[in-house]
């Protein structure tokens, strides 16, 4: 399960039902790996191995609604054979239009899985999203369980947009 978060090119191409556009979108549209906080750095997915230090990896997307590229930081928090728990936050701003929408570290997930049997994996993800957040980028509660839906189809290794949407 690990070496799926570490594959970041993955992401690319990912879709989600999109609640505003009533359509299935791309919602990652570029991602990258990177060697450090730095989009002029970019490297090949991450191995396991490089995933288990302590101060984390690096990567970038960039998604169908901002303007440009996100940094973001990945720490694994927890690495058991039954349980692991993989945490992000955004080390750039995100923006629009130039316009500001979050800070850095206003955007932050941790996701806990944990091993039930040989192949089955319990899920839980958490999200949050700073104050920061303008007027200009309000996102319905359902295109958030969209967008979690799709990364966890993802990390399942199923098709993004195989099934029905959970939030039409």
């Amino acid at each position: 399960m690990l070496a799926r978060f570490g594959a970041i090119s993955t992401l690319r191409g990912m879709r989600y039902w999109s609640v505003s556009d009533r359509d299935w979108r791309t919602l990652i549209t570029q991602a990258t790996a990177l060697d450090g906080p730095d989009l002029m750095r970019p490297r090949p997915d991450f191995t396991v191995a490089e995933m288990k230090g302590e101060d984390g990896v690096y990567f970038a997307h960039d998604d169908n609604r901002t303007s440009g590229e996100v940094i973001y930081r990945l720490q694994v928090r927890e690495f058991r054979p039954n349980r692991l728990v993989v945490a992000t936050e955004n080390v750039s701003s995100v923006t629009k239009l130039l316009l500001t929408l979050i800070k850095p570290g206003g955007l932050q997930s941790v996701h806990f899985l944990e091993r039930q049997a040989p192949g089955i994996w319990n899920y839980y993800g958490l999200a949050q999203t700073s104050e920061d957040l303008t007027p200009l980028l309000v996102v319905p509660d359902a295109s958030y369980v969209n967008r979690a839906v799709a990364l966890y189809r993802h990390l399942i290794g199923v098709p993004t947009d195989r099934d029905l949407p959970l939030a039409p």
